[in-house]
């Protein structure tokens, strides 16, 4: 897939971008300020992020739906939809690991040629996976 590049960052880069930016790496952080370079989050993101306000670990001021439309709303950031050829890479790339969400996050990023933004040792050991340093 074409188009300019872009970085896409995992559900806890986007969740720290919102509610705990100084956990960000110093230069996600910068960009995300500048807005220079397109960001982008998995729509499968939004998903997650509200089972974890739902599951109380993210505390809200007003509901978890009401949250995630003010963060989307507030921001340049793009929201990648889950395509056919990602939910099929999702089960045919190598992971080390089966949660779903983390697999359709790669395989966005694998589709999309581009970078992903992530803490998570386990899907930063996977050799296809092109990271955000």
């Amino acid at each position: 897939m074409g188009g300019a590049p872009l970085i896409l960052l995992d559900t806890h880069m986007w969740i720290w971008a919102n509610v705990e930016p100084e956990r960000l790496p110093s230069d996600l952080a910068q960009l995300i300020e500048r807005a220079e370079t397109p960001i982008a989050i998995s729509s499968i993101s939004i998903w997650e992020t509200l089972v974890v306000m739902e599951r109380g670990r993210i505390q809200v001021a007003t509901t978890p739906e009401g949250t995630v439309r003010m963060w989307l709303s507030s921001s340049p950031i793009q929201v990648i939809p889950l395509e056919a050829e990602v939910a099929v890479l999702s089960r045919t790339l190598a992971f080390e690991h089966d949660d779903p969400a983390d697999r359709f996050i790669a395989a966005t990023a694998h589709w999309l040629g581009c970078p992903l933004a992530t803490l998570d040792a386990k899907l930063r050991r996977l050799p296809w996976l092109k990271l955000h340093a």
